[in-house]
């Protein structure tokens, strides 16, 4: 079994604002770029969702994982899309085993 963690992130945003959710969380992900350990953070829609956004993650450990979870959430960028969250977000745990993308 891989040390790498992941996780699917499920975040709704108030009505309308799914498009800027997204575009936030885009730039939280060009942040994550340099963050060690993380080998990939993506942002997700869904067609039938509009307001919807999905972030799938995957860590090299739980040590990264956690420093990135820990950061300021100005510094992470978190901080711009919290006003648009509706609730808080859901997160399925995941243990990446491998495949096309993850070496």
């Amino acid at each position: 079994m891989s040390a790498r963690v992941g996780r699917y992130v499920r975040m709704v945003a108030t009505p309308g604002d799914g498009p800027a959710l997204a575009e936030g969380l885009l730039k939280v992900a060009e942040g994550m770029r340099s963050a060690p350990g993380c080998e990939l953070y993506i942002v997700n829609r869904t067609p039938d969702e509009e307001d919807a956004v999905w972030v799938t993650e995957v860590w090299a450990d739980e040590a990264s994982s956690d420093a990135a979870l820990n950061q300021d959430l100005g510094e992470a960028g978190l901080g711009a899309i919290l006003p648009l969250l509706a609730g808080p977000p859901e997160f399925i745990e995941l243990a990446p085993v491998g495949g096309p993308g993850l070496a």
